[in-house]
């Protein structure tokens, strides 16, 4: 390696470390890589459904508005791009999960519907997982710490959600 570039490394890591000190710069790390971790987590309980994160999370908000949506919407809702949110969509339509039907209206307009097996999934996913997941994740917080958490988290997805919308505008 090129001592210039060496150096370069070094000096980074230092700007790194010192940047490290201030807490909110610290939390803000520390919170990322939990996420990945967490996500991780998910993937490896998920490993054992045919659904991905980003299919069960199609699954769960199309529930959540009474089951049918566009794709559209779906890409708002879960905060990702219309391409991959069609990819995922297409795999949950091959597993019988989801089903797209074209407007009679306007044949541009596509409308994707949870199917009674897509329910039942998301059903067994959640009830099989949600407890075992909660108790393993959080076996550490008293009741107290997990209210305070889940504060934080609230005002964290609210503040996020803020800076998006001013990101895109």
């Amino acid at each position: 390696m090129r001592d210039d570039f060496k150096e370069s490394i070094g000096s980074m890591a230092l700007e790194i470390r010192a940047q490290a000190r201030d807490l909110k710069v610290d939390t803000f790390l520390a919170f990322i890589y939990t996420s990945d971790l967490v996500n991780k987590y998910l993937d490896i309980e998920l490993g054992s459904q045919p659904l991905t994160r980003a299919g069960f999370n199609i699954l769960h908000i199309l529930i959540l508005h009474e089951g049918t949506m566009q794709p559209t919407e779906i890409s708002k809702e879960i905060l990702r791009s219309k391409h991959s949110v069609s990819n995922a969509i297409d795999t949950l339509e091959r597993q019988g999960l989801v089903k797209s039907e074209v407007s009679t209206r306007d044949r541009r307009v596509r409308k994707i519907s949870i199917t009674r097996r897509g329910l039942n999934l998301v059903k067994k996913a959640t009830t099989s997982s949600r407890e075992r997941l909660s108790q393993n994740l959080f076996r550490d917080l008293d009741k107290r710490q997990l209210e305070q958490f889940n504060t934080i988290l609230k005002k964290i997805r609210r503040d996020t959600l803020a800076l998006i919308k001013e990101s895109r505008n």
